[in-house]
């Protein structure tokens, strides 16, 4: 608009408006009171609220302040489509660290957006900097509060600590999305609604028994990094389509001496320190994946669950695709991993078999395996894909393992992953 001209913008309907107040963050979007008349209330009928660290703001006491009123002072009547508070300590130019000092008020501000409903999007994320080691990181903590609101459907949490009340969702009916990265899960998870489900490097505080996850719903589930114990699939998930699930040496289910968990050793925490559930003899994931039509799996050699898990002999009646990712066929664990799904997979029709560059353990540590007699029953596989790099002997020992189970071997591809020069 040029200075003294006509105000074409103010001139646009109240909904492109708002649409276009939506794009700018929390601290932005209140100076447009300023830009006319028009605009003095628009920014409290604003359909998503984004807030983040303000650069240049020295004062930590004019945030809270800020925040604080911006939640109050909101048009009750306007509909919130979503709220996000993005805390990064690197937006901030505080002398001293916002949390966890100012914790107690961020959870104040939690508690008021889902006061506000927001449909869509309820996200809070915190971040304290970039670290060497997973979990060397410290987390907000969030009240153990149940989150009760009719209105959500996606909820976003990283870098925050949550407590068995919170994760029951029984209060959200809605609910359809839930992420968790890098937070303390400390309880189990619950909800009728839930659809899609993803964990990435969850640390489940749960000790000495597992973090329940009971979700019935479920179409999608991402669980990659499970620090401490990894969690049970309290039951199975019919409407599950496709599962992702990476757990390496983070897991504390793991025994450099045993593949079942079951070394004897009492210093061996992995083994001695499994939960009451393992000691029931239920399946920790296994189960729970078992109707799954596309699955990738990325387990550590020492992990043991899944060895354990297959000894109940779960049937993937609605598996499809199958993927191991990072796969290293020298540890007799993998092999007995790949033997079970190929005798309980009967409509398998994609196999994919990523090699890891280098062996999971030593040479010395590795152990002996002797192929089972029974054939792959399936008649609907349609390809095997083995990537591996050039000159990789294992991918021969593979292609001879899938022959012993009755796999035409022009079925099989494989892709060479041609190692580039650095000049």
């Amino acid at each position: 608009m040029a200075s003294g001209g006509p105000d074409r913008i103010s001139a646009l309907p109240d909904e492109l408006l708002h649409h276009l107040l939506s794009f700018l963050r929390a601290h932005e979007l209140v100076r447009t009171c300023a830009v006319a008349r028009r605009w003095r209330h628009l920014w409290k009928s604003a359909p998503a609220l984004r807030v983040t660290g303000v650069k240049g703001c020295l004062n930590s006491g004019w945030f809270v302040n800020f925040v604080r009123t911006l939640l109050q002072r909101r048009d009750a009547s306007a509909h919130l489509d979503s709220f996000e508070l993005d805390l990064d300590e690197r937006d901030f130019d505080f002398v001293k660290p916002f949390l966890p000092a100012n914790e107690w008020h961020v959870n104040g501000w939690f508690q008021l957006a889902v006061a506000c409903g927001p449909r869509v999007l309820l996200a809070l994320r915190t971040t304290s900097g970039i670290y060497e080691n997973p979990g060397d990181y410290e987390t907000l903590e969030l009240l153990n509060l149940p989150l009760i609101s009719r209105h959500i459907t996606r909820l976003e949490l990283q870098m925050v600590s949550v407590r068995g009340r919170t994760l029951n969702f029984s209060g959200c009916p809605a609910l359809a999305d839930l992420k968790m990265e890098e937070c303390d899960i400390m309880g189990s998870i619950s909800s009728r609604s839930l659809k899609r489900l993803s964990i990435i490097l969850g640390n489940f505080r749960t000790d000495p028994f597992r973090a329940r996850i009971c979700l019935p719903s479920l179409v999608s589930l991402e669980l990659i990094g499970a620090m401490r114990r990894a969690p049970v699939l309290v039951e199975s998930m019919p409407l599950l389509v496709s599962a992702i699930v990476r757990l390496d040496s983070t897991c504390v289910d793991s025994c450099p001496k045993s593949d079942y968990g079951d070394c004897h050793d009492r210093q061996c925490y992995g083994c001695y320190g499994a939960g009451a559930y393992d000691r029931r003899g239920q399946s920790v994931l296994l189960n729970g994946l078992s109707e799954a039509a596309e699955l990738e799996l990325s387990v550590d050699s020492q992990v043991f669950v899944i060895n354990r898990d297959l000894k109940l002999c779960p049937t993937f009646s609605k598996l499809k695709t199958l993927l191991f990712s990072e796969w290293c066929p020298d540890i007799a664990s993998d092999l007995n991993v790949l033997s079970c799904f190929l005798q309980h997979s009967p409509i398998l029709e994609k196999l994919t078999l990523q090699l890891s560059e280098v062996p999971k353990v030593p040479v010395g540590t590795q152990r002996s395996y002797t192929p089972s007699k029974q054939y792959f029953a399936g008649s609907h596989l349609k390809i095997v894909e083995i990537k591996c790099d050039e000159d990789d002997a294992r991918a021969r020992k593979v292609m001879n393992i899938l022959s012993t189970y009755g796999i035409p071997l022009k079925k099989v591809n494989i892709q060479i992953n041609k190692k580039t020069s650095v000049s």
